[in-house]
């Protein structure tokens, strides 16, 4: 096999360091395991329709002069999100006969794919001409066979991996949290995510508001993320302005990230739409127990007592979930979360990538 041409609407840069970091981490692995690659990779997260316009122009000159530098040593196309960058890969192999993979991440097909007409129809024509399909979720790749009528043997549920050698258990998890400002004798919850709707924001900041009514000076909330839409983010800091025990970070680096979640005594994430929900592997690998909205990937991820599931959208059953993880902590399946920390370690990920590259590689 000679490269791997990665292809992906989504990667950090210095400016937006978690602007699909997962992309950039599993390069890197690819990299380390002997695995070239050339990359075609729109780094900035502007929104409107004229920044989207002005900024996928600017992607797709870039594809381009990648493509035309190493054209001959290209074996296979790895796109990531169906839609846009999966219409790269669909080119190349309709025009140049290169085969590719495409993962999904739950917003392409979740959320993109419903706006219908053309995105629709692109969507299920990259699905189906795909040599192969990484759903990265149990639900999700359900539905990439049942509604875009892929086939079963197509489709592989691989998750993008975590790794654990930067996100592990700490020794002491209060000594932490202190270097972090936090108080040790506090319940501190952690977000981390983009500061949209979709991820439950709202909701978390309502529900926390009324835990610190009826448990005052005893939990504390970090949301870890970036702004995407500054009204929107105005708006969830106005619901928290008179709550001091809130506390807004911007993104940070994979191991300052890490910190966090080692410090945290729980994790929470009422999404209403998730693929999987990697960060909530992220934090049972550094040994934080989840509450997480009953949606997509978490409704599997978190079953079986590996964590605590709530209703999307339902801050009053969140509160409670929050409330009973200040009273009483949370007690999870330890033998599953194990399970779940093997099947999704960033080395077995990898080892399974290899073995669809080196299957389909031109």
């Amino acid at each position: 096999m000679k490269k791997v041409f990665v292809i992906s609407n989504m990667y950090p840069s210095k400016e937006h360091l978690a602007y699909g970091i997962f992309v950039k981490n599993q390069v890197e692995q690819l990299e380390q395991e002997g695995i070239d690659t050339v990359l075609a990779v729109n780094t900035n997260p502007a929104t409107g329709k004229k920044n989207v316009i002005l900024k996928y122009l600017k992607w797709a000159q870039q594809f381009m002069r990648v493509f035309r530098a190493n054209k001959r040593n290209i074996s296979l196309t790895h796109s990531h999100y169906v839609f846009p960058s999966g219409i790269f890969s669909y080119y190349l192999k309709k025009r140049h006969n290169i085969p590719y993979i495409v993962t999904a991440h739950g917003g392409d097909i979740n959320k993109m794919a419903k706006k219908g007409g053309q995105i629709r129809e692109f969507t299920e024509k990259i699905l189906q001409s795909a040599d192969h399909v990484i759903a990265v979720g149990e639900e999700l790749g359900a539905t990439i066979e049942t509604t875009f009528h892929v086939e079963n043997d197509k489709i592989s549920v691989m998750s993008m991996g975590i790794d654990r050698t930067v996100f592990n258990k700490a020794d002491d998890k209060k000594q932490h949290a202190k270097e972090l400002g936090m108080d040790p004798d506090k319940t501190n919850f952690l977000f981390v995510g983009n500061i949209i709707r979709e991820k439950g924001v709202t909701e978390l900041v309502r529900a926390f508001n009324k835990v610190t009514e009826s448990l005052p000076q005893q939990a504390a909330l970090y949301c870890v993320g970036s702004t995407k839409d500054s009204n929107f983010t105005s708006k969830v800091k106005e619901l928290a302005r008179d709550n001091t025990a809130i506390h807004f970070i911007e993104p940070l680096p994979q191991q300052e990230l890490a910190r966090y979640f080692q410090a945290a005594d729980v994790f929470v994430l009422p999404s209403y739409i998730e693929g999987l929900g990697l960060v909530a592997l992220e934090a049972m690998s550094c040994g934080t127990p989840v509450i997480a909205s009953d949606v997509g990937g978490l409704h599997y991820m978190l079953a079986d007592g590996a964590g605590v599931l709530v209703p999307p959208k339902d801050e009053i059953l969140l509160q409670l979930a929050l409330e009973n993880a200040v009273k009483d902590g949370i007690a999870v399946n330890e033998a599953r979360v194990a399970e779940l920390l093997h099947t999704h370690d960033a080395k077995n990920i990898i080892a399974r990538l290899k073995e669809l590259y080196t299957t389909h590689a031109k």
